[in-house]
């Protein structure tokens, strides 16, 4: 009979832990999870019972107290170990020690995610054994909002939710909010933060290149190109086109934003007009106008601000650091403007002129400065001479303004105006140089009022591999492979014969 007993015990434990595998796997009290458990309880209450005697007696035991004491503190050790657990689980801290933040997601993924009104889907048609990394970064972001969700497919083994979202390709990314759908292939930071603004955006604004005055073609991938500034553009869920004032004669009503990005020729009067105008209803603009090109100056001044026939040099030696001389200032402090909030990195603006706000603007204007020198700079007027130095009454000492903000409300119309006296901060060869790329962007956001996009944004994660040549192979195998050992070996054989001799 006790051996039945003891049969049923341990038979009651197996039942009552496959109940409770059973409820963890599914999540659901079903009949089977209830009749094992509660069946499982029945038999060990059982054995409680009728070998009461004999527990009493075992428990009664020296060993047994020492050994329940030993039980106790385990238990006692579990219990503040999950306690922990739990309380980490809801008030978790992340840290990221590597160089860059590389493992940290970027200001402005923080800020979208933050901002999110609606419930974000995110459906990841992965293959088991390659999904690691992009779930580490969608938790990543879910830690930042929740209201996103995300949820791994394997597409071999669901076909049809594959063939419902059109997917054709592994390792492809599903972002739905409401009737917004956006599908990426790329993995990366960048693209899936890109995607989920456009995901939650309403509608699509356009932003408008004036063209027809030598100005920087967004078509082009040369240098001095702005393809890099259009295809950012683009992939924050604006529109982007061109437009010739010269032809179209007005500015089109779904234009949000109008860029003139460093013309080499002034625009008719008729196209400045047209600009005015657009400006006068309430209208945004970016000008980026380089030293030597004029005509714009008296226009600007309508604005409350100054274009300087002159251009902005910097002895400080920051830009020496970059391989950059004088006539490239280097700026790393920022006036307070939404535009440059929390901008901790640094920018640079090849060969550029003063933009000076007026002190009293009329009209209902109000002008302040952007972006500044150091005290060390300031503004040549003799643009001839290669050995150029500051001429007291002559140049302007800095700190000298190379970018101002424009504002104007009337009649419930807000007009947006920032001027630039550079544009090549932002060309295809210095877009992504430091944050003159998140400069121009956080431009454009704040002049399309979306002020929740203005931040810096994510980059491309850092190649830190170590190449090494033949002959540095060569060494690192010798020392590894036959070096060390062979130490460790003589190391040995030498303890051993010091010991031998300590023995005799």
């Amino acid at each position: 009979m006790k051996k039945y007993v003891g049969i049923g015990a341990l038979a009651g434990l197996v039942l009552a832990a496959a109940g409770l595998i059973h409820f963890q796997t599914g999540k659901v009290w079903d009949w089977f999870s209830w009749i094992a458990v509660v069946l499982g309880g029945l038999l060990i209450a059982a054995f409680c019972v009728l070998r009461f005697d004999k527990i009493r007696e075992t428990v009664s035991l020296r060993s047994f107290r020492y050994g329940g004491n030993a039980l106790a503190a385990s238990l006692m050790v579990f219990a503040i170990l999950g306690m922990l657990n739990f309380i980490a689980s809801r008030h978790s801290v992340r840290a990221d020690l590597s160089k860059g933040g590389q493992f940290s997601l970027a200001p402005q993924t923080k800020s979208v995610l933050k901002a999110l009104k609606k419930d974000v889907r995110v459906t990841a048609f992965f293959k088991r054994e390659t999904q690691k990394s992009m779930e580490d970064l969608l938790k990543s972001y879910r830690f930042y909002s929740p209201k996103f969700h995300y949820e791994f497919v394997d597409p071999d083994k669901k076909p049809a939710a594959a063939k419902l979202y059109g997917v054709t390709a592994y390792e492809t990314l599903v972002i739905e909010c409401g009737t917004n759908v956006e599908k990426i292939t790329e993995k990366d930071e960048q693209a899936v933060t890109n995607a989920l603004i456009k995901a939650t955006r309403e509608g699509k604004k356009t932003v408008y290149f004036l063209d027809g005055h030598g100005e920087n073609d967004i078509e082009s991938t040369e240098k001095t190109g702005y393809n890099t500034a259009k295809k950012a553009v683009a992939e924050e869920n604006y529109e982007v086109k061109k437009i010739n004032l010269a032809a179209e004669k007005n500015i089109p009503d779904d234009c949000s934003i109008l860029i003139v990005n460093g013309p080499q020729k002034t625009p008719f009067q008729s196209e400045l007009d047209t600009i005015q105008a657009y400006l006068e209803r309430g209208g945004k603009a970016l000008f980026m106008i380089d030293p030597e090109v004029g005509g714009f100056s008296e226009f600007t001044d309508k604005w409350g601000v100054t274009l300087g026939n002159d251009v902005v040099l910097d002895v400080s030696g920051m830009g020496q650091l970059f391989g950059m001389g004088p006539w490239v200032p280097l700026v790393s402090a920022y006036e307070s403007h939404p535009i440059v909030q929390k901008f901790r990195v640094m920018t640079f603006f090849p060969y550029a002129r003063s933009v000076t706000p007026k002190s009293s603007p009329s009209g209902g204007i109000t002008v302040q400065s952007l972006v500044k020198t150091t005290s060390n700079g300031w503004a040549e007027t003799d643009l001839r001479n290669p050995r150029a130095q500051f001429d007291k009454g002559k140049d302007t000492q800095g700190p000298v303004t190379i970018a101002a903000v424009v504002t104007k409300e009337s009649g419930g119309k807000r007009t947006r105006l920032v001027v630039f006296g550079d544009s090549d901060f932002a060309n295809n060869s210095y877009f992504k140089s430091q944050g003159n790329g998140d400069l121009f962007l956080n431009t454009v956001s704040w002049l399309a009022e979306e002020e929740d996009l203005i931040s810096i944004r994510a980059k491309q994660p850092e190649d830190r591999r170590v190449s090494l040549n033949a002959k540095q192979t060569s060494m690192v195998m010798t020392i590894t492979v036959i070096l060390m050992p062979l130490a460790a070996m003589l190391a040995g054989v030498w303890i051993y014969i010091k010991r031998e001799r300590r023995s005799k």
